[in-house]
């Protein structure tokens, strides 16, 4: 039986509709920031130390709203230190707006 879900990469407003019900439905985002508040500063304490880079790769980052404060963390607390940053992400349009 073949699937009559089209597939979110090749239909992009499908693709949107479909992040925007998620974020509305969703709890990712309040959890995201608690963990960012709460867990990531020990985290983050036990990494970097004596290094002169920090690798940090995002996985469907979307426009970088949530990456950009785990990235400002980083930064804070190593600061000089050089942070690479490589993402992935299938939306064309979301990877735009990260990079801005």
């Amino acid at each position: 039986m073949a699937s009559s879900m089209r597939s979110l990469l090749s239909d992009h407003s499908q693709y949107v509709e479909s992040f925007r019900l998620f974020l509305e439905n969703s709890t990712e985002h309040q959890c995201m920031l608690e963990f960012i508040e709460k867990k990531l500063p020990g985290i983050i304490s036990s990494i970097g130390n004596g290094k002169s880079a920090i690798n940090i790769l995002s996985v469907g980052g979307g426009s970088g709203e949530i990456d950009l404060q785990i990235l400002s963390k980083v930064q804070a607390k190593h600061p000089g230190v050089t942070i690479n940053n490589e993402v992935i992400e299938p939306s064309s349009e979301q990877i735009l707006s990260y990079k801005v």
